[in-house]
């Protein structure tokens, strides 16, 4: 029988290796292309970023664990390992988030609240990238304080709900409120603009369905198209959010030390970065076509 650690380290492995060729794809794909980058493939690009730093903060010690070896991360590359996944695990949750709400803005309808906003808004998508950037790095300053090495038995730290290979302080009650707000705002932000989206996409369907009837081949929109994938994007996301959050609840107040629950929540956590950038490949056309479609050497990677 196959050792159960094994297993383990196995799954944390092939789950790193897939998202992190997928977001390198992507990554590729936004660096490289000749064509102008739309202000939702910005956004797309800083998502896929965070998240190809996610698996590597977090999936790759994940991975070492699963397999035995110990003691592998000191004091300092537990704080800097520890802090980069937090950062880019922050950054993801505002770019999703971000990504959602610019969508929704533009395909609002011009007699929509948003029409002065909707002008301006590309405009602002880079800065409220680096915003965003700026907020992931300073909230998340003092997650490295309490971090040191693998748990010792001299020592009165506890370890924490994200990690089994280094050692947290218990976190202020201010540091736990800060943070429990921030991602309780984004994902309700979220699920806010994904249901206005909803419900404007299926106004605009009723208003088209007679299209039906006098065009043979009718097409969506490039904006109805992009918006059904990022509704995708942050549907999953969403999901995989409130999974692991009812793992990390239960792992916190009943069995707080049961290593079997710290895995699965890892899990989890690891399994939006995986899928989002195949996601984003398959519902987006001119990704499809320069990451799949054979090259010809006398013309420029990707497409414009």
């Amino acid at each position: 029988m196959i050792p159960h650690d094994v297993i383990l380290g196995t799954l944390y492995l092939s789950q790193t290796g897939l998202g992190v060729l997928g977001n390198s794809i992507l990554l590729c794909f936004f660096i490289f292309t000749s064509r102008k980058l739309r202000p939702t493939d910005q956004i797309m690009g800083q998502l896929t970023l965070a998240n190809f730093i996610f698996l590597l903060s977090r999936g790759i010690p994940m991975t070492m664990s699963a397999f035995g070896v110990k003691d592998f991360l000191d004091d300092t590359w537990c704080k800097i390992d520890f802090y980069l996944h937090r950062v880019s695990r922050c950054l993801s949750l505002c770019s999703t988030c971000l990504l959602s709400g610019f969508q929704a803005i533009v395909i609002s309808p011009v007699s929509s609240p948003w029409e002065g906003v909707k002008a301006r808004a590309p405009k602002y998508v880079i800065s409220s990238c680096i915003f965003c950037w700026l907020f992931s790095l300073l909230i998340e300053v003092g997650t490295a304080i309490g971090i040191t090495g693998p748990q010792r038995h001299n020592t009165n730290f506890t370890v924490s709900d994200d990690l089994i290979f280094c050692t947290w302080k218990e976190p202020s009650s201010n540091f736990v409120w800060l943070t429990t707000f921030r991602d309780v705002f984004c994902v309700a932000l979220m699920i806010c603009t994904s249901g206005y989206k909803v419900i404007l996409l299926r106004k605009h369907h009723q208003q088209v369905q007679h299209l039906h009837r006098t065009s043979c081949c009718p097409r969506a929109s490039p904006e109805i198209r992009v918006t059904g994938s990022i509704l995708l994007v942050v549907s999953t996301f969403v999901s995989f959010y409130f999974a692991n959050g009812i793992f990390a609840v239960y792992q916190n107040y009943f069995l707080h030390s049961s290593s079997w629950l710290v895995n699965v929540s890892a899990f989890l956590v690891l399994c939006f970065p995986t899928i989002s950038p195949f996601l984003l490949i398959s519902r987006d056309s001119q990704v499809a076509r320069a990451c799949c479609a054979p090259r010809d050497r006398h013309k420029p990677w990707p497409p414009a």
